[in-house]
Parts: C-alpha cells; sequence; structure tokens
C-alpha cells in the first residue's frame, strides 16, 4: 500500500506525521502563510516537529492588519484551515473577512472565540460547541443569535454592533452562567426585546 491509500484509509481521529503532512500541502495558500506568519513565525516548509506542535496546540492567534495588535499583514477570507483541529480551546480570528462560521463546527473543545471584525452574518456553525464559555462576535453583520440556544457555558457574549432585530436563542438557561451580555448597540434592535430580555430571564442587556 502506498503512503497516499495509507493515508486515507486512517480513521479521521488518527493523527500521524504522513497526514500533517498531507494537510500542510492541501491546504488553501492565505492559510499556509497564516499558519506561517502567525504560528511558525518564518516562511519555509515547516518540519515534522513544528507540524505535531501545531495539530497539539490549545491556542491559535489570527489578528488581521487592522487589528490594534496585528500578526498578520493580510485578511483571511475562510477558516478552512482550522477545520479537525480539536484541540483548540482558544481561538483568536479577528479583523478578516469571514462571513460564516461554519468551518469550526468540530472545533469541541472551543471555550473562547474571537471573532470580532469579520463580514459574519450567522452563528450556525458554532451551534454545537457546548464548551463554549466566551464568544467575542461583535462587529459583525450577524443576524440571529438562535445558535446559541445550547451554549449555556457561556459566561460572557459580545454581539453588539451587529444586524440583530431580536434576542431569541437567549434563554432562561444561560442565566446561570452568563455574566456579561453586550449586545448594545444594535441599531435593528426593538427597545421591547431587551425589555423581554431583563425582565423575563434577568439578563441584563450591556452597551459598550
Amino acid at each position: 500500500m502506498n503512503t497516499d491509500s495509507a493515508v486515507k484509509a486512517l480513521p479521521a481521529e488518527v493523527d500521524t506525521p504522513a497526514k500533517r503532512l498531507r494537510w500542510w500541502s492541501e491546504l488553501e495558500p492565505q492559510w499556509r502563510a497564516a499558519f506561517q506568519y502567525a504560528f511558525f513565525m518564518h516562511g519555509n516548509q515547516p518540519t515534522v516537529d513544528e507540524l505535531a506542535n501545531l495539530w497539539q496546540t490549545t491556542v491559535l492567534r489570527f489578528a488581521g492588519p487592522k487589528a490594534p495588535y496585528p500578526n498578520m499583514t493580510f485578511e483571511l477570507t475562510n477558516g478552512s484551515g482550522l477545520r479537525g483541529m480539536v484541540n483548540l480551546e482558544i481561538l483568536v480570528l479577528t479583523n478578516h473577512q469571514l462571513k460564516d462560521v461554519d468551518e469550526l463546527a468540530d472545533l469541541k473543545n472551543l471555550k473562547s472565540l474571537f471573532i470580532n471584525e469579520n463580514s459574519i452574518r450567522n452563528l450556525e456553525g458554532i451551534k454545537r460547541l457546548t464548551r463554549l464559555e466566551q464568544l467575542y462576535a461583535h462587529a459583525n453583520q450577524i443576524e440571529s443569535i438562535e445558535p446559541l440556544q445550547d451554549l449555556i457555558r457561556l459566561r460572557e457574549i459580545y454581539v453588539n454592533l451587529n444586524a440583530l432585530k431580536t434576542l431569541a436563542g437567549i434563554t432562561r438557561k444561560h442565566s446561570k452562567a452568563l455574566k456579561a451580555f453586550f449586545c448594545l448597540p444594535n441599531d435593528k434592535l426593538p427597545d421591547r426585546e431587551i425589555i423581554r430580555v431583563e425582565r423575563n430571564l434577568g439578563i441584563r442587556c450591556q452597551s459598550l
């Protein structure tokens, strides 16, 4: 059996040097450059050990050139390079051009997610990340936070400066853990929604 066939036959959860090398070769050019800038700190082909360290890391930060403290000189257009990185617990993906977070759907160990200052319209991709405790998604184009309905471990939610018309998705189950809920300003959000959440759920809608 050749190497390619062996890699294809491996179960998804098995991590080997051959599988990591193949993953690297199949990355979009923007993502190879992103890892080189933000993780490896060089533009060369990563070594076997460097790729192992990347797959084992629990923290990644990709701050675009318009971020306060950027570590990249260009903006990413998707999250494709993060598929399968299940060890991640903290992910910073700010000041880019992301339109959705679908590629983050299998990051089951994620606890803190920073996706502010993008062009994200929906949060469907993170609706099953039930370990999530922090979500910074402000300054996007998000129209609904209903995908947060089952994420009841959330302690901090920042969804201000979006296109919200309703706060459906925030429930009484969130009230136990949620300490900071920043949903203002949102120009399309009616006062009655804010009052409903504060009176019925006991969750204060905070403003920045």
